[in-house]
């Protein structure tokens, strides 16, 4: 038989109060921290699969700020062209501040005065273009494609650069071999001669099976027969020198042979002058382009100026297409940014574009770059200069000659060719605003489907929590009651 005493009856609450207290104080903080469990061990499946939506949710989290970033910035940039595109508008008549509504005023009414002040607002509004081009969001230039640090159009010389490229840069036809030779150039030093009007040809060599022909001259110079001249003999050399003792500076001797054989100079080449041809001769005859010399520097004549042809130097030429070779790059250029479309790299680690959107936005695309067929430039500036230029090229109190007339008409033709292309590109601008804004929406969806699962794993049901808090609290206050009330040591306790 157990004697039940008061200490050990006392030991027993004391555990049973200590389980009641550690229990309130746990429900306690599942209310503070609203939260089913606080550390991984509590509940390992529910914490691994808390831990992968909390990671999805993050990740949609930066996607929808990406987006958002990028979906401000085409706002701005459509608010920006959305200003140009009033500037350049080509409807007619529609408003004296469009560049139609002010080239036709002028072209109904070429007078001094109409000219000067078409000229001058021309040309204000060529900046205007440009400045509304180099605007920024935030802190980085919207039309600086990929590269948003540096400012993207500027003006030197009137001549318009798109980070450092001039927008007109073109690769000029050259005049080829094969061609009708241009007239000589002319300056003030008088004519250069062309350095010739068809390449030079390497010559077939008379061959002895696989090996040229060779003979040495007196002096030791090896030199190469051409092939098909007929040698002569020693007899007949004999003859002519007889005749003409000066005809013998006009043969070499070939001593290989015997009796030796003649050969005249002008049918032989030296080895030097043959292996400097074959380094230097261009593989397709038709592709060498006509150079000339020009202060001793070599120019390259270029293609449809046969009647006053002008040149290009080598170094121009060269410029030109590196020029070109860039412009061509920038307006290409990409940057892709994460908005939740996969963003995934290839088995080459090279990114799958549809995985992303490109957020560049390239200026040259809107207003145009390079030289159309008729050699005028595509771009907008560049069009509005050479009007401006035109209109202002009339002196006071002078009319338009036909050929000016129309030359401006043909500019304006040109201006709504290119302002035709700006609006396809505006209108493009605008569906990838679209496309952004759409994806927002979708992101947003998905960042509150994620957060519903994961609050369903975490978060507690506070009404269940603020009840087994209470019960807890209440179960633990009463057990302290009974403790102070009830329980009192007996003399048993005292005795043992």
């Amino acid at each position: 038989m157990v004697r039940a005493t008061t200490g050990g009856v006392l030991r027993s609450y004391r555990a049973d109060l200590m389980n009641s207290f550690i229990s309130m104080n746990k429900s306690q903080d599942t209310v503070l921290t609203q939260r089913n469990f606080n550390s991984y061990a509590e509940d390992p499946a529910s914490a691994s699969k808390a831990f992968k939506l909390r990671k999805s949710r993050m990740a949609v989290q930066s996607q929808y700020k990406i987006n958002d970033d990028s979906y401000r910035k085409f706002q701005t940039a459509w608010s920006c062209l959305d200003t140009v595109d009033k500037l350049i508008d080509t409807d007619n008549g529609k408003s004296i501040t469009t560049l139609k509504g002010m080239t036709l005023k002028m072209l109904n009414d070429p007078t001094g005065d109409a000219r000067k002040t078409l000229s001058k607002a021309l040309d204000e509004l060529s900046e205007t273009i440009v400045q509304t081009m180099n605007q920024k969001y935030g802190d980085n230039f919207i039309f600086a494609g990929a590269d948003g640090h540096n400012v993207p159009f500027e003006v030197v010389d009137n001549k318009l650069y798109y980070r450092g490229v001039p927008v007109d840069a073109a690769v000029p036809e050259l005049q080829m071999d094969g061609a009708t030779p241009p007239a000589p150039i002319t300056d003030q030093n008088g004519d250069y001669v062309l350095a010739s009007a068809e390449k030079a040809k390497v010559p077939d060599l008379q061959m002895t099976g696989t090996t040229p022909t060779t003979f040495t001259a007196t002096d030791g110079t090896a030199f190469y027969v051409n092939k098909g001249v007929t040698a002569t003999s020693k007899a007949d050399y004999d003859t002519a020198v007889a005749n003409d003792p000066a005809a013998a500076a006009l043969y070499y001797e070939d001593s290989s042979k015997n009796p030796p054989e003649y050969y005249l100079k002008s049918d032989t080449m030296t080895k030097d002058a043959y292996d400097d041809l074959q380094n230097n001769i261009l593989k397709d005859d038709t592709n060498a382009p006509i150079t000339v010399q020009i202060g001793g520097k070599g120019y390259y004549v270029m293609k449809g100026t046969d009647e006053n042809p002008s040149t290009i130097s080598d170094a121009d030429y060269k410029k030109a297409q590196t020029d070109v070779e860039k412009l061509n790059y920038l307006v290409n250029e990409k940057h892709f940014v994460d908005i939740g479309l996969g963003f995934q790299e290839n088995e080459n680690n090279q990114l799958i574009e549809s995985s992303g959107f490109n957020d560049a936005i390239n200026g040259l695309t809107f207003l145009g770059y390079g030289i159309d067929k008729d050699g005028d430039p595509k771009n907008i500036y560049s069009l509005v200069q050479r009007m401006k230029d035109l209109a202002s090229s009339v002196q006071d109190g002078q009319n338009w000659t036909d050929a000016q007339y129309d030359e401006f008409d043909r500019l304006v033709g040109k201006l709504e060719d290119a302002s035709s292309e700006f609006k396809v590109e505006y209108t493009d601008l605008d569906a990838g605003t679209t496309k952004l804004k759409n994806n927002l929406a979708l992101l947003e969806e998905n960042f509150y489907n994620l957060q519903e699962q994961y609050a369903a794993l975490e978060d507690v049901d506070m009404a269940d929590a603020l009840t087994s808090f209470v019960w807890a609290q209440y179960c633990y206050n009463a057990a302290l009651k009974v403790g102070n009330n009830v329980l009192s040591e007996s003399l048993m306790d005292y005795l043992n």
